[in-house]
Formats: structure tokens, C-alpha cells, sequence
């Protein structure tokens, strides 16, 4: 058992620690949240150049003849399916 002031002490310093954790857990969280922010603003980027690249594509699409379209339409295909993937892959990270 403590006496009065005993607890007092022994409460103040649990109190003291709290807030010294507290405080670490702040900074830690400042730091995430640039982080998280660097990190979400990279796959936007990537997100939006994904975008460009398949609007591109259709355009290109668009004014290709019979015969261009014949020739490009595989490496097309092959392109969009890698713009697939990643646009998936980007937004898994966010899932």
C-alpha cells in the first residue's frame, strides 16, 4: 500500500512517462504521414501516366488505318496489358 504522497510521486512519474511516449508516438506519426503522403502521391503519378499512356494509345488507335492497325494492334494489346498491371499493381497497395 503507498501512503498519500507515495502516490502522488509514483503516479506523476507514470504520467510523465505517458507523455514522453505520447510525444515519441507523435513524431512517429508526423514522420508516417509524410511518408504515407510520398508514397500515395508516387502511385498517383503512376496512376495518372498509366492514363495518359492508354489515351495515347486510343488516339493512335483512332487514326490508324486498315493495314497500321493490323501491325500495331499485338504490341497494342501487349502494351495495354502491362498498363493493366500496373494500375492493379499500384492499387493493391492501397487495398
Amino acid at each position: 500500500m503507498f501512503t498519500q504522497n507515495e502516490f502522488i510521486v509514483q503516479t506523476q512519474k507514470l504520467i510523465e512517462n505517458w507523455q514522453t511516449q505520447l510525444e515519441e508516438y507523435n513524431k512517429s506519426l508526423k514522420t508516417t504521414e509524410v511518408q504515407t503522403k510520398a508514397n500515395f502521391d508516387e502511385i498517383v503519378g503512376q496512376l495518372e501516366e498509366s492514363i495518359s499512356q492508354a489515351q495515347t494509345m486510343v488516339e493512335q488507335a483512332q487514326v490508324a488505318n486498315e493495314k497500321a492497325w493490323s501491325d500495331m494492334e499485338s504490341a497494342t494489346q501487349n502494351a495495354l496489358d502491362q498498363i493493366q498491371q500496373g494500375w492493379q499493381k499500384a492499387m493493391s497497395r492501397y487495398q
